[in-house]
């Protein structure tokens, strides 16, 4: 089963040039990893809105975010306020 997660930061005052270089590092870092893909997102709109999406397998029935994402998102913490959902595909 696929799982799609979604890591958003807005980022507080001068830590969106720091956020910005973290989250790029972040996601080349992870795209070597085989199970894991990684795009990172800036905000159309709002400055210092900042976005990583996850995606991965996952085994049927196992609905918890995974240890990389909730890695992720407590490290992004000191940036600014983030929020961090986790999607499952639905599958025919």
């Amino acid at each position: 089963m696929k799982r799609l997660e979604v890591i958003s930061l807005r980022a507080s005052g001068n830590s969106d040039q720091q956020a910005r270089e973290s989250l790029r590092s972040f996601c080349q870092n992870l795209k070597k990893v085989n199970k894991f893909e990684a795009n990172f997102y800036v905000s159309a709109f709002i400055p210092g809105d900042l976005a990583i999406v996850i995606s991965s397998q996952t085994e049927q029935g196992k609905r918890q975010k995974s240890d990389v994402g909730a890695s992720l998102a407590d490290a992004m913490k000191h940036f600014g306020l983030v929020d961090h959902t986790c999607w499952l595909m639905i599958e025919d």
